[in-house]
């Protein structure tokens, strides 16, 4: 049986194409020139496939395609949809309006299009229904449909505009939500409507409700809702949800009696813009039928209200991550970086929990002999004292533009280049380590009570290197931090001040990334620190280049040089020399004292670096 074909066609020449390509017992083919006259043809003609010139105008195809859509026996039918020059909407809309198919028509292969068009696969006609309909079907039934779609239409176009209108919400989930489903509530005409969604820290579900309805009504609607929801959300038990319920209207009232049991269900998904990703469920239950004509807006509502559902989820994320960032952070970071760390965040990604390899300068911080000094003191004026400075160490480090990574006793762990990097990250930790140091005296001893001879001091160490970042910690408690070799260095040079008689000691690559020049920078030695297997140059960072005279500085550098070459004689009396115009250094008489010791017993395999062997 040969395949029936109406086409809604003005152009003679298309006409006799069509024609002359469906010249074959395989095709019957029909043409009208109107869409009156199409709309009546179908019901004498009943073709298998109904074809249609984008161009067709008064009333527009699309219009067209509508119309024959909302007679309930031509639902099924197979409608294509075809353009010579179409405009860049042409397919959605003709999508939109009910086709199956839309065809740009090359005119180079023309033919081939035509041919496409009537392969087209076919449904069949309910011939009843179409009889049925036929003996009803006049003029006034045309225009009666008509002007249903222009109302709904009209309609649409109100109901999508109250929904754009969420945005002005969209900062506050729960009001979206609640303006969402007193929308809907009140479109579909039922008296209790909800919603699941998937936010930040999982599955929520809030519903809105006629105050008359009774509690298991309420509790067996929402069982429904959160199986359904399941169906799209596996990963998540939308049974263990408790709904919150919003505040209401009274006018859901007048959808609610008990003549009439709650009955017709429907729901439907929130998608993504893109339509790939499911985010949650709208659900509606009503007092007898829901119509096709609300079931229709019911769709509209929840697949408009997606894309602003799925911008109100981003919107959020990003206030939740900013809350957690300055909750996490406020003390000890400065304002611009959490407002740079919140600048970036991206729309999928927390990267600031996801742990990443980065170079950072750490920087560890102690006071010196805290244990005597906690033997001499009550628990309240230590913690008193210890509070006074450390917030005077923490807004120099701030001021440069370094984190506070966490409080170890009376030891301050530090980090230049996380969560923000800058260009001159060593640079900063070192000027930060310079004024700690500078504001020593100015931190308020108060009531402490320090040991018989001693000056309250601080040892700074600090190094450069790779580390990983991220949020680590358990299920209970995450802190965000920094681990790795390069952690466990700048705490031993930060231990290693008191070998050297130093406040500030850092490592090659510390004063390589900050410029030789821009510190006073001393070299010591080269050591090999627990833990570590190569060798590590260590500088101390001088006040001032007269902190030390020219003499000491000439011989403490030919004595090193011959130290490490094994040459320990000569070494010991440059280091002498050393000692003499320094008196009272630690650095020196510490080398003058190692010379001693290598020149009575050689260690074996000498490579320049001593090896300390504690932390």
């Amino acid at each position: 049986m040969s395949k029936k074909i109406l086409i809604l066609e003005t152009s003679v020449t298309l006409q006799k194409l069509f024609t002359t390509t469906l010249d074959n017992d395989d095709y019957t083919v029909q043409f009208t020139a109107s869409g009156k006259e199409a709309i009546y043809t179908l019901f004498d003609f009943q073709p298998d496939l109904f074809l249609l010139n984008s161009d067709i105008q008064k009333p527009h195809s699309f219009e067209i395609v509508r119309i024959v859509r909302s007679l309930s026996c031509f639902k099924n039918l197979t409608i294509g949809i075809y353009a010579n020059v179409p405009t860049p909407l042409d397919e959605s809309f003709a999508m939109a309006s009910g086709a199956n198919a839309f065809v740009r028509l090359d005119p180079k292969t023309l033919v081939l299009n035509v041919e496409e068009l009537a392969s087209l696969s076919s449904s069949k006609i309910d011939k009843i229904s179409v009889s049925q309909i036929k003996k009803t079907f006049d003029d006034s039934l045309l225009f009666t449909n008509t002007a249903e779609l222009l109302y709904s239409d009209s309609y649409k176009n109100t109901i999508f505009s109250k929904i754009i209108n969420l945005v002005d919400a969209i900062e506050n989930m729960e009001e979206m939500v609640r303006t969402f489903l007193l929308l809907v509530a009140e479109i579909c005409e039922v008296p209790i409507a909800s919603l699941y969604i998937v936010e930040n820290d999982g599955p929520h579900g809030y519903y809105v409700c006629s105050e008359n309805m009774g509690e298991k009504e309420i509790s067996d609607f929402l069982n429904v809702c959160a199986a359904d929801f399941e169906k799209n959300q596996t990963d998540y038990n939308a049974s263990k949800v408790v709904p919150k319920k919003l505040e209401a209207k009274p006018e859901l009232n007048r959808f609610y009696s008990t003549k009439v049991q709650l009955s017709s269900y429907e729901s439907e998904n929130l998608k993504s813009t893109d339509e790939k990703n499911y985010f949650g469920t709208v659900h509606i239950v009503s007092e007898g039928n829901i119509t096709s004509e609300k079931q229709d807006f019911f769709s509209f509502c929840a697949k408009n209200a997606g894309a602003i559902f799925e911008k109100a989820l981003i919107v959020k994320k990003k206030m939740f991550f900013e809350k957690r960032i300055r909750r996490a952070f406020g003390r000890f970071v400065p304002d611009q970086i959490i407002d740079s760390l919140v600048m970036q965040v991206d729309d999928t990604d927390e990267k600031v929990a996801v742990g990443e390899t980065r170079a950072v300068a750490i920087l560890f911080s102690d006071i010196r002999s805290f244990t005597n000094i906690s033997e001499k003191n009550k628990p309240d004026v230590l913690v008193a004292f210890l509070n006074r400075y450390f917030s005077m160490m923490v807004d120099i480090i701030k001021k440069h533009g370094g984190t506070i990574d966490k409080f170890i006793g009376d030891a301050i762990m530090a980090e230049f280049g996380t969560p923000v990097s800058y260009e001159d990250n060593c640079r900063r930790a070192v000027a930060a380590a310079f004024e700690m140091r500078a504001m020593l005296p100015n931190v308020e001893i108060g009531d402490l009570v320090l040991p018989d001879g001693m000056e309250f001091n601080i040892g700074i160490g600090i190094h450069y290197g790779d580390v990983i970042v991220g949020s680590i910690g358990s299920k209970d408690k995450t802190d965000y931090s920094v681990i790795g070799d390069s952690v466990n260095l700048a705490s031993r040079l930060e231990g290693l001040t008191k070998t050297y008689g130093t406040q500030i000691l850092v490592s090659d690559s510390v004063r390589e990334d900050a410029g030789e020049d821009s510190f006073c920078f001393r070299h010591l030695d080269d050591v090999r620190v627990k833990g570590k297997k190569n060798a590590v140059p260590i500088y101390a960072v001088d006040r001032s280049e007269d902190e030390f005279p020219p003499e000491y500085k000439d011989a403490y550098i030919k004595g090193m040089d011959l130290y490490k070459q094994g040459i320990w004689n000569l070494a010991r009396d440059y280091f002498t020399k050393a000692l003499a115009a320094a008196e009272g250094d630690k650095a020196a008489k510490l080398m003058l004292s190692r010379c001693e010791d290598f020149i009575e017993n050689p260690p074996e395999n000498w490579d320049g670096a001593i090896a300390f062997t504690t932390k």
